[in-house]
Protein backbone atom coordinates (compact mmCIF):
# COMPACT_ATOMS: atom_id res chain seq x y z
CA UNK A 1 0.00 0.00 0.00
CA UNK A 2 2.76 2.45 0.87
CA UNK A 3 4.46 1.71 -2.46
CA UNK A 4 1.34 2.77 -4.38
CA UNK A 5 1.09 5.95 -2.35
CA UNK A 6 4.80 6.69 -2.89
CA UNK A 7 4.50 5.94 -6.58
CA UNK A 8 1.47 8.23 -6.83
CA UNK A 9 3.30 10.98 -5.00
CA UNK A 10 6.30 10.54 -7.26
CA UNK A 11 4.16 10.72 -10.44
CA UNK A 12 2.30 13.75 -9.09
CA UNK A 13 5.54 15.54 -8.30
CA UNK A 14 6.94 14.70 -11.74
CA UNK A 15 3.82 16.08 -13.40
CA UNK A 16 4.14 19.33 -11.43
CA UNK A 17 7.82 19.65 -12.32
CA UNK A 18 7.09 18.92 -15.96
CA UNK A 19 4.39 21.59 -16.05
CA UNK A 20 6.70 24.11 -14.42
CA UNK A 21 9.45 23.22 -16.91
CA UNK A 22 7.10 23.73 -19.85
CA UNK A 23 6.05 27.11 -18.47
CA UNK A 24 9.69 28.16 -18.10
CA UNK A 25 10.49 27.03 -21.63
CA UNK A 26 7.54 29.00 -23.02
CA UNK A 27 8.58 32.06 -21.00
CA UNK A 28 12.14 31.65 -22.26
CA UNK A 29 10.96 31.83 -25.86
CA UNK A 30 8.78 34.90 -25.38
CA UNK A 31 10.68 37.07 -22.91
CA UNK A 32 14.24 37.20 -24.30
CA UNK A 33 13.06 37.74 -27.84
CA UNK A 34 11.15 40.84 -26.77
CA UNK A 35 13.40 42.20 -24.01
CA UNK A 36 16.67 41.84 -25.88
CA UNK A 37 15.40 43.25 -29.15
CA UNK A 38 18.47 44.48 -31.07
CA UNK A 39 18.77 48.17 -31.78
CA UNK A 40 19.08 47.41 -35.48
CA UNK A 41 17.58 44.24 -36.83
CA UNK A 42 20.02 41.92 -38.51
CA UNK A 43 19.71 40.75 -42.08
CA UNK A 44 16.40 39.04 -42.67
CA UNK A 45 14.93 40.33 -39.38
CA UNK A 46 11.27 41.24 -39.56
CA UNK A 47 10.62 45.00 -39.25
CA UNK A 48 8.92 46.16 -36.06
CA UNK A 49 5.28 47.09 -36.71
CA UNK A 50 3.95 49.52 -34.07
CA UNK A 51 0.42 48.25 -34.77
CA UNK A 52 1.42 44.96 -33.12
CA UNK A 53 2.45 46.77 -29.93
CA UNK A 54 0.40 48.02 -27.02
CA UNK A 55 0.49 51.78 -26.57
CA UNK A 56 3.27 51.36 -23.98
CA UNK A 57 5.39 49.33 -26.40
CA UNK A 58 4.80 45.85 -24.97
CA UNK A 59 4.04 43.43 -27.81
CA UNK A 60 0.28 42.76 -27.77
CA UNK A 61 0.80 39.03 -28.22
CA UNK A 62 2.93 39.00 -25.05
CA UNK A 63 0.27 40.92 -23.14
CA UNK A 64 -2.45 38.55 -24.32
CA UNK A 65 -0.40 35.51 -23.27
CA UNK A 66 0.95 36.79 -19.93
CA UNK A 67 -1.71 39.11 -18.47
CA UNK A 68 -3.82 37.27 -15.90
CA UNK A 69 -6.78 39.61 -16.30
CA UNK A 70 -6.74 39.13 -20.07
CA UNK A 71 -6.66 35.36 -19.50
CA UNK A 72 -9.47 35.54 -16.93
CA UNK A 73 -11.55 37.54 -19.39
CA UNK A 74 -10.89 35.17 -22.27
CA UNK A 75 -11.76 32.13 -20.13
CA UNK A 76 -14.58 33.90 -18.23
CA UNK A 77 -12.92 32.84 -14.95
CA UNK A 78 -14.60 34.79 -12.13
CA UNK A 79 -12.24 33.42 -9.45
CA UNK A 80 -9.14 34.57 -11.35
CA UNK A 81 -10.78 37.94 -12.01
CA UNK A 82 -11.43 38.30 -8.27
CA UNK A 83 -7.82 37.38 -7.49
CA UNK A 84 -6.46 39.97 -9.94
CA UNK A 85 -8.95 42.57 -8.68
CA UNK A 86 -7.61 42.12 -5.15
CA UNK A 87 -3.88 41.95 -6.04
CA UNK A 88 -4.09 44.98 -8.30
CA UNK A 89 -6.04 46.86 -5.60
CA UNK A 90 -8.71 47.94 -8.09
CA UNK A 91 -11.11 49.04 -5.34
CA UNK A 92 -8.47 51.39 -3.95
CA UNK A 93 -7.19 52.63 -7.32
CA UNK A 94 -10.47 52.99 -9.22
CA UNK A 95 -13.19 52.93 -6.54
CA UNK A 96 -15.08 50.01 -8.10
CA UNK A 97 -16.61 47.08 -6.29
CA UNK A 98 -15.93 43.62 -7.65
CA UNK A 99 -18.36 42.46 -10.29
CA UNK A 100 -17.16 39.69 -12.61
CA UNK A 101 -19.02 41.32 -15.50
CA UNK A 102 -17.29 44.68 -14.96
CA UNK A 103 -13.75 43.45 -14.26
CA UNK A 104 -12.24 42.43 -17.59
CA UNK A 105 -9.48 43.28 -20.05
CA UNK A 106 -9.29 43.08 -23.82
CA UNK A 107 -6.03 45.04 -23.97
CA UNK A 108 -5.42 48.75 -24.53
CA UNK A 109 -6.35 48.48 -28.22
CA UNK A 110 -9.56 46.47 -27.85
CA UNK A 111 -11.17 47.39 -31.16
CA UNK A 112 -14.94 47.19 -30.73
CA UNK A 113 -14.73 45.77 -27.19
CA UNK A 114 -14.95 47.97 -24.07
CA UNK A 115 -11.95 49.30 -22.17
CA UNK A 116 -11.14 47.80 -18.78
CA UNK A 117 -11.62 49.80 -15.59
CA UNK A 118 -9.02 52.56 -15.42
CA UNK A 119 -7.73 52.08 -18.98
CA UNK A 120 -9.25 55.33 -20.26
CA UNK A 121 -7.25 57.23 -17.60
CA UNK A 122 -3.93 55.57 -18.44
CA UNK A 123 -1.56 58.42 -19.42
CA UNK A 124 0.66 56.12 -21.48
CA UNK A 125 -2.37 55.01 -23.50
CA UNK A 126 -3.81 58.51 -23.85
CA UNK A 127 -0.62 60.21 -25.06
CA UNK A 128 0.14 58.22 -28.23
CA UNK A 129 -3.56 57.98 -29.06
CA UNK A 130 -3.91 61.79 -28.81
CA UNK A 131 -0.81 62.26 -30.96
CA UNK A 132 -1.81 59.87 -33.74
CA UNK A 133 0.77 57.24 -32.81
CA UNK A 134 0.29 53.49 -32.57
CA UNK A 135 2.80 53.15 -29.73
CA UNK A 136 5.19 55.09 -27.51
CA UNK A 137 8.08 53.65 -29.55
CA UNK A 138 7.15 56.21 -32.22
CA UNK A 139 7.55 59.16 -29.82
CA UNK A 140 10.76 61.17 -29.99
CA UNK A 141 10.21 62.21 -26.36
CA UNK A 142 10.09 58.65 -24.98
CA UNK A 143 13.54 58.77 -23.37
CA UNK A 144 12.59 61.78 -21.23
CA UNK A 145 8.97 60.78 -20.56
CA UNK A 146 8.13 61.02 -16.87
CA UNK A 147 4.65 59.52 -16.77
CA UNK A 148 3.86 57.61 -13.57
CA UNK A 149 3.27 54.39 -15.52
CA UNK A 150 6.99 54.19 -16.33
CA UNK A 151 7.91 54.62 -12.65
CA UNK A 152 5.52 51.82 -11.69
CA UNK A 153 6.70 49.55 -14.54
CA UNK A 154 10.41 50.36 -15.15
CA UNK A 155 10.99 47.12 -17.10
CA UNK A 156 8.28 48.11 -19.57
CA UNK A 157 9.99 51.49 -19.96
CA UNK A 158 13.35 49.85 -20.73
CA UNK A 159 11.70 47.49 -23.21
CA UNK A 160 9.94 50.40 -24.93
CA UNK A 161 13.26 52.25 -25.29
CA UNK A 162 14.98 49.16 -26.72
CA UNK A 163 12.18 48.60 -29.19
CA UNK A 164 12.27 52.27 -30.14
CA UNK A 165 16.00 52.03 -30.91
CA UNK A 166 15.27 49.05 -33.14
CA UNK A 167 12.32 50.82 -34.77
CA UNK A 168 14.32 54.00 -35.50
CA UNK A 169 16.80 52.00 -37.56
CA UNK A 170 14.28 50.62 -40.01
CA UNK A 171 13.14 52.22 -43.26
CA UNK A 172 9.79 53.98 -43.08
CA UNK A 173 9.89 54.54 -39.32
CA UNK A 174 7.49 57.32 -38.29
CA UNK A 175 8.66 59.27 -35.24
CA UNK A 176 7.34 62.55 -33.86
CA UNK A 177 7.22 64.66 -30.70
CA UNK A 178 4.29 64.36 -28.32
CA UNK A 179 2.12 67.43 -27.87
CA UNK A 180 0.80 66.28 -24.47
Amino acid sequence: MSQKLNRRSFIGQCAKCGGAGCALLAWGRISPAQESAPAKPGPGAKPLDPKTLCYCGIPRAYCEQQCELFKATRENDAALKKSVYERWEMKKKFGVDFDADKIFCYGCKPGDKPLKVGMAECPVRACPAANGLESCVQCLDLGSCDKSFWKEWPNAFELAKKLQARYKGQPGAVLKHART
